[in-house]
């Protein structure tokens, strides 16, 4: 089967003549106004062409060389990708290094860390002690300074010889926990709410009455010392000489009598202890539900 060369079409050139080189003789006629002039296109030699494949063929043809695209393609990726993985192939091996350089670094801080386990325990132990000591020792009342005091507010008291003390005794009960009772002493104010570490208790002779007195405000005066109170009081008279008062008395010591000072919020959480929760109300019975 040929295919021929479709042959363009012929085209007409018509031309205008202007009104002076018209012909005056040919005015009037028909078609005398107009020159035809053909142009015929250039003749270009073309070969016959002749396709004798069937569809089914030529389209195998498109799929194969769609086919040989697609391959070229995934070559060319395949080929992109190795050329990234190569150049990236140094730093991949420095990455490697410096995991293994690292895994090898906390294994040795392990060892040492076990290693280091006894000096641990040790600390902690030295620790604990550190702290037991610590309580033990803000615990210890000043025994000593609470007899100094006394013995001072003694001589102070009145205005002649000051007030002999036969003997001094002192218990020390430790610092009251929470819902314990503040003050276990003798105390002749029964509202006061001053929290006591112990109480001191002696027995004396002074002059008379007025000394006593004079002792028991200054005993008052002192924050180491809480409701001084004289349990008993015998006066004695002697024929032809001045008497003398025989009395015991006692007073609670202060939170002031510790070796190591407590801290407000410590003394506010012993004075005023925190409400305790409400116990949970009890479930009812199913014989009382119903």
């Amino acid at each position: 089967m040929s295919e021929e060369t479709p042959t363009p079409r012929r085209k007409r050139k018509i031309v205008k003549k202007s009104l002076w080189k018209m012909d005056l003789s040919s005015m009037g006629k028909k078609g005398a106004d107009t020159d035809e002039e053909v142009e015929h296109p250039p003749y270009v030699p073309v070969l016959p062409q002749v396709n004798l494949l069937p569809q089914p063929v030529r389209d195998s043809i498109v799929i194969g060389r769609i086919r040989r695209r697609l391959i070229w393609v995934v070559l060319l990726m395949l080929v992109v990708a190795g050329g990234v993985w190569y150049l990236q192939t140094n730093q991949i091996s420095l990455s490697e290094n410096a995991v293994a350089q690292a895994t090898a670094e906390n294994q040795q801080l392990r060892t040492d860390v076990e290693a280091l386990a006894p000096v641990k325990q040790m600390y902690e132990q030295i620790t604990r002690l550190q702290e037991v000591v610590t309580s033990t020792l803000a615990s210890q009342p000043q025994a000593a300074v609470a007899i100094e005091r006394l013995a001072a507010a003694g001589e102070k008291a009145g205005t002649g010889k000051g007030i002999d003390f036969a003997s001094i005794d002192i218990v020390y009960t430790g610092i009251p926990k929470t819902g314990q009772e503040l003050n276990s002493c003798p105390n002749p104010d029964p509202f006061g709410a001053e929290a006591t570490i112990g109480c001191i208790a002696f027995s004396a002779s002074a002059q008379d009455s007025g000394q006593v007195s004079d002792l028991l405000r200054l005993l008052e005066e002192d924050p180491l010392f809480v409701g001084p109170y004289a349990t008993s009081l015998n006066a004695t008279d002697v024929e032809g000489a001045k008497g003398s008062v025989a009395f015991a008395g006692s007073a609670g010591i202060s939170l002031e009598g510790l070796e190591t000072l407590l801290t407000p919020e410590q003394i506010d959480a012993i004075i005023n202890p925190p409400a305790p929760e409400p116990a949970p109300s009890a479930a009812a019975s199913p014989g009382a539900a119903s």
